[in-house]
C-alpha cells in the first residue's frame, strides 16, 4: 500500500479520547478500537494483517523507534510521543504506552494504548523531534542518537527511563476528569450482560486503584526528600575525619598534656569509620530504593493509564458493538484485562521490593543513630576537658562536632518518620492490590466462561 503525502492538516482526536492497537511480536496490526480506526482513517480491513509502520510519519526520527523496540523486546514497557500519517495524509499527535501482554507467562503480542498529548513536555518534545531529524538525515541514526540523548542529559535526565516516568506522570495529570467514563448501563441494551458485570467490577477495579494511585503518588515527594536528606548523611564520614585528624595533630603538639585529647580523637575515628562502614551499604541500598520507587511511579500511572482504557473500550462495545464482533471484543477486552493484571502485579511486587529496603534503611539509620549518641557524649566529655585545660583549639574541634551531632539529629529525626509513614502507606498498597487481584481474577473467570451465552 502507498503512504500518502503528508499534508498540513490534523486529523481529529480528543483529549477525552483513548485508543489502542494490538501487533504481533513483529509489529504486524492484529486490531485496534474504534477510535483507532476513525483517526488514523483507515478501516479494519486496510490494516489487520498490515505493519504498524502504515501510520509512520516522515517527521518521527528513526531513533525512536529504535528505543521503542529495544524496550518491548527486552519486555520493558515504553511511553513517548508519536506524530502518526493518517490515510488521506493529514497528522494526529498522541502520547504512546507500548505493552508487552503475556499469555500464561510467554510474551505473546504488543498493546499500545495511545491519548492526546497536552503537557508542557509536548511542546519540548516537539522542538527536539526536529533538532535530531535534521541531525538523522545528515549524519544517520547513531548520531541522532546520541544527539537525543545529549539533549536529554542537559535536560536533567540521566537516561529515558527517567524522561520517560516523568512525561507520563506529565500527561495523565488532570486528565481524570476527561478519561474516567461513566455508563448508565441501566439504559443499554439487556443482552450486553457479561459486558455490563465486566463494567462493574473493572469501574470497582478502577475505585480500588484511586486509593493505590495517590498513596503511590506520595513517593515523589519522598523520592526527592529522602536523595537530599541522605546527601547529608554521606558526609558525615568526611567530616568526622577531618576532625579526628585535627584533633589529633593538636594533641600531638600538646605532648603529654594532650594524652586525653588522643584518646578522645581515637575514638571519634573510630566512629568516622563505623559510620563509613554503614554508608556504604546505605549508599547502595538508597540507590536502589530510590530506583524501586521511580518504577513503581512508571508501573502505577501505567496501571491507571491500562484501566482507564479497559473502561473506555467496554463502553464503546456497550454503545456501539454489534452482534458479528463479539468474539472480537471479548478478545480485545481479554487482552486489556491480561496487562492491567500483570502491571498492577509487577507493581504489586516492587511495593513489596520496596517495603524489604525501607526496613533495611532504617536498620542503618538506627545503627547511625547509636554512633551519633556515643558522639554526642564524647563532644560533652572533650568539651570539659578543654575548658579544664584552657585548650581553646580544641573547644573550636569540640564545637564541630556538636554541630555536626545536632545537625545530624535533626536530619535522623526528619527521615525516621518519612520511612516509617512510607513503609505503612506501601504494605496499605499491598493491601489494595490483594483486593484488585481478586476482583480481575472475576472478571478473568468471566472471559473465560464458555459456556455463557451472549446474546444481542
Amino acid at each position: 500500500m502507498k503512504k500518502p503525502e503528508p499534508k498540513n492538516v490534523e486529523s481529529q482526536f480528543n483529549i477525552d479520547e483513548m485508543f489502542f492497537s494490538k501487533t504481533d511480536l513483529k509489529g504486524i496490526i492484529l486490531d485496534g478500537n474504534e477510535v483507532f480506526y476513525r483517526v488514523s482513517k483507515y478501516s479494519p480491513e486496510e490494516m489487520i494483517g498490515k505493519p504498524h509502520n502504515i501510520v509512520r510519519h516522515p517527521d518521527m526520527p528513526k531513533v525512536v523507534f529504535k528505543l521503542l523496540w529495544d524496550y518491548i523486546k527486552a519486555c520493558r514497557p515504553f511511553s513517548g510521543y508519536v506524530k502518526n500519517l493518517a490515510k488521506d495524509g493529514s497528522y494526529y499527535w498522541v502520547y504512546a504506552v507500548v505493552l508487552p501482554v503475556h499469555q500464561n507467562m510467554k510474551k505473546e503480542k504488543y498493546l499500545s494504548i495511545r491519548i492526546k498529548p497536552t503537557s508542557h513536555f509536548f511542546t519540548v518534545v516537539k522542538n527536539l523531534y526536529e533538532k535530531i531529524l535534521k541531525v538523522e538525515k545528515t549524519e544517520g541514526v547513531e548520531a541522532s542518537e546520541k544527539e537525543f540523548f545529549e539533549n536529554l542529559k542537559a535536560m536533567g535526565y540521566e537516561s529515558y527511563d527517567d524522561f520517560m516516568i516523568d512525561t507520563l506522570i506529565e500527561e495523565l495529570k488532570g486528565k481524570d476528569e476527561y478519561l474516567d467514563k461513566e455508563i448508565d448501563i441501566s439504559k443499554l441494551d439487556g443482552n450486553l450482560e457479561i459486558f455490563k458485570e465486566i463494567y462493574l467490577k473493572n469501574k470497582k477495579v478502577k475505585n480500588i486503584f484511586d486509593v493505590v494511585a495517590k498513596t503511590a503518588g506520595n513517593f515523589i515527594y519522598v523520592e526527592k526528600e529522602l536523595e537530599d536528606k541522605f546527601s547529608y548523611i554521606y558526609e558525615i564520614t568526611d567530616e568526622l575525619s577531618l576532625i579526628a585528624l585535627n584533633s589529633s595533630v593538636e594533641s600531638y603538639k600538646l605532648g603529654s598534656t594532650g594524652a586525653s585529647f588522643f584518646v578522645v580523637s581515637s575514638e571519634i575515628k573510630k566512629d568516622s569509620e563505623r559510620i563509613g562502614k554503614l554508608v556504604v551499604g546505605l549508599r547502595d541500598d538508597i540507590q536502589k530504593l530510590l530506583k524501586i520507587v521511580r518504577e513503581i511511579l512508571l508501573y502505577t500511572n501505567i496501571s491507571k493509564l491500562s484501566i482507564y482504557m479497559t473502561t473506555y473500550f467496554i463502553s464503546e462495545i456497550l454503545q456501539e458493538s454489534s452482534a458479528e464482533n463479539v468474539s472480537k471484543d471479548k478478545e480485545n477486552l481479554k487482552d486489556l484485562i491480561s496487562v492491567v493484571f500483570n502491571n498492577i502485579e509487577k507493581n504489586s511486587n516492587l511495593v513489596k521490593e520496596l517495603i524489604n529496603y525501607l526496613k533495611r534503611t532504617e536498620k542503618y539509620i538506627d545503627e547511625v543513630e547509636g554512633i551519633i549518641r556515643e558522639l554526642h557524649y564524647i563532644q560533652l566529655n572533650g568539651l570539659v576537658e578543654s575548658a579544664r585545660l584552657g585548650e581553646q583549639k580544641f573547644s573550636i574541634i569540640f564545637n564541630q562536632v556538636k554541630e555536626l551531632v545536632e545537625n545530624t539529629t535533626s536530619i535522623i529525626n526528619e527521615i525516621k518518620p518519612m520511612i516509617i509513614n512510607t513503609i505503612k502507606e506501601a504494605e496499605e498498597i499491598n493491601t489494595a492490590s490483594e483486593k484488585i487481584f481478586k476482583e480481575l481474577k472475576v472478571i478473568q473467570d468471566l472471559m473465560k466462561d464458555k459456556e455463557k451465552a451472549v446474546h444481542y
